[in-house]
């Protein structure tokens, strides 16, 4: 008995990472996903194989996965641009149809530092659709019917092999981490571009001067104590 073809849907807001991520979960031989993204570390997201079917769920078929493959990945940004024109991506539908015919869908939420989202999409958008992806993210995605798992480019870049390894272990998908060129372009985390070090902040003086563990837990004990008494209730109330 054939066993049941699955799909990961990756998905995040525009700059959170979604071209690593299809690439990455592209690579091992027995996935069908984004393979153009191996000698490529950007691609307009209109060459993805799944792309028309994120603006059109219904002109997808059972026959493209009629394909010598079990596994598939498929990725959009939120927004997601389109021969041209930037669309919200209708994530839902497409899974609810890859469903109905008989496939196993899961879905990968993308997450990169919120601030730096932002800045990323101000300075190459001129405007930031942050706020509209976590909405459809919250309000659609994870109460569907679909298993939400969340993917962090900031670990990736941490921990390397060590992320994608366990990745693979919580989506059941397999991830040739093993592969050195699963880190090709993979040089730096993109953040750094985006951090500025600060001169001064208000925890400093307590960094270099020190505190002991008892003296910070009665000056806990202290405040706590004053608070209570302001507010006249039983600490443990």
């Amino acid at each position: 008995m054939q066993s049941q073809k699955k799909l990961i849907i990756t998905v995040g807001p525009q700059g959170s990472g979604n071209h690593i991520f299809a690439r990455i979960l592209s690579m091992h031989p027995s996935v069908f996903g984004w393979k153009s993204l191996k000698n490529h570390y950007f691609l307009k997201h209109s060459f993805e194989p799944f792309a028309e079917y994120f603006i059109y769920p219904q002109l997808m078929t059972p026959d493209f996965f009629d394909k010598d493959y079990s596994l598939f990945v498929s990725n959009s940004s939120f927004p997601v641009g389109f021969q041209g024109v930037f669309h919200n991506p209708k994530i839902l539908e497409f899974a609810t149809r890859a469903k109905s015919f008989g496939i196993d869908v899961q879905i990968a939420v993308i997450i990169r530092d919120e601030d730096i989202v932002r800045t990323q999409q101000l300075r190459t958008r001129k405007k930031t659709t942050v706020d509209a992806a976590k909405q459809y993210i919250n309000d659609v995605l994870i109460p569907s019917e679909f298993p939400v798992h969340f993917l962090s480019l900031e670990t990736f870049f941490s921990l390397k092999q060590t992320y994608l390894k366990y990745i693979s272990k919580i989506l059941n998908f397999p991830i040739d981490y093993e592969n050195p060129e699963i880190l090709t372009f993979i040089e730096e985390s993109p953040n750094k571009k985006y951090i500025t070090p600060i001169e001064k902040y208000w925890l400093d003086e307590w960094n270099h001067q020190g505190i002991a563990l008892e003296d910070f837990l009665d000056t806990k004990v202290q405040q706590n104590r004053l608070i209570v008494n302001q507010r006249k209730i039983h600490p443990y109330e």
